[in-house]
Parts: structure tokens; C-alpha cells; sequence
């Protein structure tokens, strides 16, 4: 959103350490009366009356940003966390970057924030100096408070507010070591669990202003459809329905699709007029995709030349070298949904003079331009609100909901708010891609790996919103490991073209190739006949090695961090020391979004074809951790997703649509089916990393390695089977 700048108020923005995140300083001029509050910048503001308020500037989609984001500013402004009071911030372009995806919120964030605080606790210690008659170094900042060394008396911050809001802010302010931290580190509960348990946190499908229509959308069962025609007779006969509204689908294919909306005076009223709906649908050939098709061209593909993304070394000839051995194998992803515990939703009242929208988004700034874009509006005419989101996991980086609200508040000239049902959150997700992968690896007659070749064919995601994109970006990853670690490396990849929309998934592309390469490296290592965990630190070598990363990753990743993960994660679970009767173990390792994770599953089997894991431990290397309750819910989280995914799911095409519908037959990990999680955080002091995404990677290969450590059988197949 556009700030409006006066002459007498205006704006002195620096650059904070070539993060690009912008601050902006206010400052008054000399006529103007002092302030009410002490507001140095946009992401904090401290009152006369006590009051200390700490802007969280990012969506909090379940991530925990509402809590570490203010945590990272009330460290550095020596404020305790209980004093704190922390609201969510509108979209606004004074705060920088308010996106949430790739788990950059904390990493990308973390030294303008500090800076954020240093400069304020330096402009109060300022204020006290100058009123004492002090030299700087007298004074000190500590609990909200300014203490003076040679008598320990203080002044609050409060005390010092109006005094402190004339002074200019330092440019570049000191910022604590590490070791100094009181807040950082903490493990803080979320700032809105308590109002979560108690029914008042507001959710995006919760936000419904006063006088709004409720729509529902009946929805082109096959993708890349249009309505033909529709006889909405029916649905406006039922009571509360006001109107139908046709949808024709956007030509962006990350905006909304062709649709037939029925808006009412509830939601129970909307439902009862869409299921009144008579639509005819024009297809447009979508109708020949299935699951067997797909499936057909990816083994057509791994058949042919594809093209190249890597090629070290000399693989055909380190195949066919004296006494080289091959080990081949084939192993297939299916589509993946996201199914948020809270459905699509969004929020839109569009006007003449400007429009407000408001809901769950990992994306306000693309939901900001999608209304613009849409109705015509400036964007500093369109203020968008962030609610809390009852998760996200890549589907809400899509605004097509959100366009749909504000397509149908455009053309009904009223505040709408657009309601998903399940079933159509399941059959019109933006899905994580299907693929099969081909890997053939070479040990020489000392049984040591020297080539690795992969080849890919996947319905790209990216690819699908920007046909100018590289097919292979996040779906098959050049530099992953062990990429730098072998002699003779081939990477190769061929899209599928498909009318499927696909989209990120946590940890996306990840989720699929991690457990396509520590899967296979786990079939290396036996039939090298080495333990899996030393394969893996013979590869890494001794000493450190900073290894690029260009996608989804690095830049760079350093050997020594991986090793010691791995190191770590076999001292913790035991690896070295035989399992206990009947338990049988798995490892995995993963590098991405700047943090390095090792996960041992330990499970036991309980009948010829079915098994229980036990125990998930996990080893990460993240950098510092800013809230370590936060953290671990993360962790945790992540596992149990790539437990349920490795489980349950599958997304099915026939005849162009969607099988599955709801939790029924795309189910989720139940709490019977939930492990015993043991997560260990590398004491660091180096930058924070991403977090939200790291542990879903390395679970399904760790699960799978374990399975056949148990039974002898490789799950070269998602969701695993073993009958």
C-alpha cells in the first residue's frame, strides 16, 4: 500500500544492512508538538502510558512469525516479553517484504529487526542521558528501563518516550552478541494461543463484516474447463440465495478458474442454492487426463534423451570402467493436495473510491496486485488485512480465491466473502507435482561411489504459472547432494505438459527428491556393503567444503555443518550400538533453505504387512534459534506431514477429475498413528535459518530405509504399500 508523505511529517528511510528491508523513521520538525508516543519506526511504538506495541509485519499461517518477529525486536529494545503487547500489521509498504513462503520470514527479517529495536534502546538511552547531563556510557538499557551507572537510579520508557521521539534515530545501531540474548532463544508460547483456546482468535473464515453475502462456487469438475451454459432456476428459489453469478476463468492460470457462484445471506444457504445448480461444462479435451496417462509419459520420457541440467565428470565412462558395478532404480511421487485444516476462504468489498479485502494469505502483496489488476483500483486505494490462517503449506502463495471475492463483490456491489467446502479444497488445489525419477549409480571394485546420474520427468510446477520458467527448477535439484561429492554426476529432467494445476508444497520439490536420493543412496550403501550413516560421511570427506546451492537451497552449503548433523544424529539415536529386538531403524539427511537436518526413524512391525514407527529423531542445524517453543512445533510438525503424506495420500485423475474428496480417501495422520519426536537444535550463533519446511524432506526416506532394514523390500512408490 502507498504511504501519503506530508512536508511536516515525512519519512527518513535507510536501507539496514543491505538487507532490503526498509525502515522508515519518522521525524518531527521543531514546531511541531512532541508526540503522545515514542514511534522511531514502523514495527514498534512505546507510550507515556506504559504501553509497549511490537508489529508483526508477516501472514502468521501457523508458522509462529506473530511470536519470533516482535520476539527479535523486544530483544534488542530491552523490553521483558511480558510487557509486550504485539498486533499484526496491515500490508504496507513501510515494512518491506510481508510474504510468507520458502521459510525466509525469520532468516530474511532477522538483522533489520534487530536493528529495529537497537535504535530505539539507543535513542531512549540518548533521551536519559540528556536529561541526567550524562555521557553515554553511563547509561544503560535494561527491562524497559534506563539506569544511570554511578547511582543505579532509571527513568521507564515510558518516562522517556516524548523526550526520545525528538531525537533522530542511529543510522547503524549496536546490536547485542549472542551470549547477551534474554529473549531470543526463548521458548515463548505463541502470542494468540491463549485467544486460539478460547474461541477469539480471528481467522480468516471468521472475518465477515456486517451485511455480507456468503458465496459458494460450483467449479468446473475438469481442469482448463468453461461453463457451457448454466439454469440457475432452481438455486434462486431457495431461501436467503440473492444471486448467480458466472465466473469466466482467468487467463492466468494462478488466478481463478471458470465458475458458476451462488451468493446468499448464509453460508448453509449458499451450499443448499450451488446443489440446486444445473451446469453443462465444455471440457476442453482436460477430460483425457488420468493417473494411467501421466504415468505413461513419464515412462516415455525416462526411455528417451532428456535434457541435461548438470554433467561432471565422464558418467558414461565411470559406467563403463573395469569392474564398475550399476545400480538402477525407478522411483514415482504421486500428486499431492495441501488440505489446510481451514478451507479456502476470502474476504473482498469493492467500491468506487477503493476496495478492502481481508483473509488467510501466505501472499498480500499478490492479493494487493490481483485486485488491483481486477477492478481497476490504484493500489494504494486497496487495503489488505492479514488474519490468522488455519495453515498454509504453499497452497495460499495462490490468490485465485481471493480473486474470486473480488470478482463477485465487484459485480454484486456488496462485501462477499467466498466459503470452500472440502471437497472442493481437495479437487481444486494447485497440487504438488506427480513424477517418476530414473537413478543409476556406479561403484568401483573398492566398492566407493563414483557416478550418480538421475533423470527426472515430473508436471513441473513452475512451469505451469510461467510457461517462460525452466521445466526443471525445484524438480529435480542440481546441486543436491551428492552433487560435488562424486566424480561423475549426470542431472537430467523432462516436464510433462498437463492442465493439472500444480503449485508449492511444503518444502516443494524437496518433498519429492530427498526421498528419491536418500532412498537410493540407502540402496548404494548396501549393496556396497556399508553402513548407511558411513557412506554418507565418506562422501562429505573431513574438514569443510563450501558447496554451491542455486535453487531452493544455499547460495552454499557447507560439508562440515552436514557431517556434523549426520555425526550428531548417530550419537543421539544409538546408530552405532545394535537396536533393541524387534525395532528396526532409518536414516536420511537434507539440506535446504540454509539448514541442515538428520532424522533416525525407529519402528517395529506388528504383522506380516503393517508396522508402527516408534520414534522420530531429528538433528538441525538452523543457526540461532530465535524461539525455541516455535521451533520445536515446526520440527515436529513437519514430521508428522511427511509421516502422513509417506502414509496416506495420493491424489488420483480419472477422466480429467479428481477422485478424492475429502478426508475419507485423503486422509491424514491420526493421532494413534503419531511417534514419539526427539529433536535436538545445534547450539549455533550463526544466522538464523529457515525452519518451517527442513524435517518433512528426510522423513519419508528415513521411513522407507527403516522398512527395509524390517522386511527387505524397497518403496521405490508413494504412499507406501507393502502388500
Amino acid at each position: 500500500m502507498t504511504m501519503s508523505v506530508s512536508r511536516r511529517s515525512f519519512m527518513q528511510t535507510a536501507a539496514l544492512l543491505g538487507t532490503g528491508l526498509v525502515i522508515g523513521f519518522r521525524l518531527d520538525d521543531s514546531t511541531a508538538a512532541p508526540p503522545a508516543t515514542f514511534s522511531p519506526n514502523a514495527f514498534l511504538s512505546i507510550g507515556s502510558d506504559g504501553s509497549i506495541v511490537l508489529m508483526a509485519k508477516n501472514p502468521e499461517i501457523g508458522q509462529g512469525v506473530k511470536t519470533s518477529l516482535p520476539q527479535i525486536i523486544a530483544e534488542e529494545l530491552e523490553v521483558p516479553w511480558t510487557m509486550v503487547q504485539v498486533r499484526q500489521a496491515l500490508l504496507d509498504e513501510k515494512y518491506g517484504d510481508q510474504g510468507a513462503g520458502g521459510s525466509t520470514s525469520v532468516k530474511t527479517n532477522f538483522t533489520a529487526l534487530r536493528q529495529a529495536g537497537a535504535s530505539a534502546r539507543e535513542m531512549l538511552v540518548e533521551a536519559a542521558a540528556r536529561r541526567w547531563n550524562l555521557p553515554l556510557n553511563r547509561c544503560a538499557a535494561r527491562e524497559a528501563k534506563v539506569y544511570r551507572s554511578d547511582t543505579g537510579a532509571s527513568l521507564t520508557y515510558a518516562e522517556l518516550a516524548q523526550d526520545a521521539a525528538k531525537l533522530s534515530p542511529r543510522a547503524n545501531p549496536k546490536l547485542k552478541a549472542p551470549k547477551q540474548f534474554k529473549v531470543i532463544g526463548q521458548p515463548l508460547p505463541g502470542v494468540d494461543v491463549r485467544a486460539i483456546v478460547r474461541g477469539q482468535a480471528e481467522f480468516g473464515i471468521d472475518a465477515r463484516p456486517a451485511g455480507a453475502l456468503v458465496a459458494c462456487i460450483e467449479r468446473c469438475p475438469v481442469f482448463g474447463g468453461a461453463v457451457r451454459s448454466v439454469d440457475d432456476s432452481a438455486a434462486l428459489k431457495v431461501p436467503g440465495v440473492v444471486r448467480v453469478i458466472r465466473l469466466d476463468a482467468s487467463s492466468r492460470p494462478t488466478r481463478n478458474g471458470a465458475g458458476v457462484a451462488v451468493l446468499a445471506t448464509s453460508t448453509w444457504a449458499a451450499m443448499q442454492g450451488r446443489r440446486a445448480l444445473k451446469v453443462e461444462w465444455d471440457t476442453r479435451g482436460g477430460e483425457t487426463e488420468s493417473t494411467a496417462s501421466l504415468r505413461a509419459q513419464f515412462e516415455r520420457n525416462l526411455a528417451n534423451p532428456a535434457v541435461v541440467v548438470r554433467n561432471d565428470g565422464d558418467t558414461a565412462g565411470a559406467f563403463a570402467a573395469p569392474g564398475a558395478r550399476a545400480i538402477e532404480a525407478v522411483y514415482e511421487v504421486p500428486l499431492l493436495a495441501h488440505v489446510p485444516m481451514e478451507p479456502m476462504n476470502y474476504t473482498a468489498h469493492v467500491r468506487a473510491d477503493g476496495a478492502d479485502v481481508w483473509g488467510p494469505t501466505q501472499v498480500p502483496d499478490d492479493v494487493q496486485r490481483a485486485t488491483a489488476d481486477l477492478t481497476g483500483l490504484p493500489l494504494d486505494k486497496v487495503t489488505v488485512r492479514m488474519t490468522r490462517s488455519g495453515g498454509g503449506f504453499g497452497r495460499r502463495l495462490v490468490v485465485d480465491y481471493a480473486c474470486e471475492a473480488v470478482l463477485l463483490s465487484k459485480a454484486s456491489g456488496q462485501p462477499v466473502q467466498v466459503v470452500w467446502t472440502r471437497e472442493d479444497d481437495v479437487r481444486h488445489d494447485f497440487y504438488r507435482p506427480a513424477g517418476m525419477y530414473r537413478l543409476r549409480a556406479a561403484l568401483d571394485g573398492q566398492q566407493r561411489l563414483t557416478a550418480w546420474d538421475v533423470t527426472g520427468s515430473t508436471t513441473p510446477r513452475r512451469a505451469f504459472a510461467n510457461p517462460a520458467s525452466p521445466p526443471f527448477a525445484t524438480e529435480v535439484f542440481p546441486d543436491a547432494f551428492p552433487a560435488g561429492l562424486v566424480p561423475h554426476l549426470r542431472v537430467a529432467y523432462t516436464p510433462v505438459v498437463s492442465k493439472i494445476p500444480r503449485g508449492a508444497l511444503r518444502a516443494p520439490g524437496h518433498n519429492a527428491t530427498c526421498w528419491v536420493d536418500q532412498s537410493f543412496l540407502d540402496e548404494v550403501a548396501h549393496a556396497a556393503h556399508k553402513d548407511p550413516v558411513a557412506l554418507r560421511l565418506e562422501l562429505l570427506g573431513t574438514g569443510d567444503r563450501e558447496l554451491p546451492f542455486r535453487d531452493h537451497g544455499g547460495p552454499m552449503w557447507s560439508t562440515a555443518r552436514m557431517r556434523h548433523v549426520i555425526e550428531l544424529a548417530a550419537e543421539r539415536s544409538g546408530w552405532r550400538r545394535p537396536a533393541a529386538k524387534g525395532v528396526y531403524r532409518g536414516f536420511a539427511c537434507h539440506f535446504m533453505f540454509g539448514a541442515y537436518v538428520a532424522e533416525v526413524v525407529s519402528l517395529r512391525m506388528t504383522g506380516p504387512n503393517a508396522f508402527k514407527v516408534d520414534e522420530v529423531l531429528a538433528v538441525v542445524d538452523c543457526g540461532i534459534v530465535v524461539n525455541r517453543s516455535g521451533a520445536l512445533n515446526q520440527i515436529e510438525g513437519g514430521i508428522m506431514d511427511g509421516l502422513s503424506v509417506a502414509l496416506n495420500q495420493r491424489i488420483d485423475i480419472d477422466a480429467g477429475r479428481v477422485v478424492q474428496g475429502n478426508f475419507n480417501d485423503y486422509p491424514v495422520l491420526r493421532m494413534h498413528e503419531a511417534p514419539r519426536i526427539v529433536t535436538h537444535f545445534v547450539d549455533s550463533t550463526a544466522h538464523p535459518e529457515g525452519l518451517g519446511e527442513m524435517s518433512t524432506p528426510p522423513l519419508a526416506p528415513a521411513l522407507c530405509n527403516a522398512l527395509f532394514a524390517a522386511t527387505g523390500k524397497r518403496i521405490r512408490q508413494l504412499p507406501i504399500r507393502l502388500g
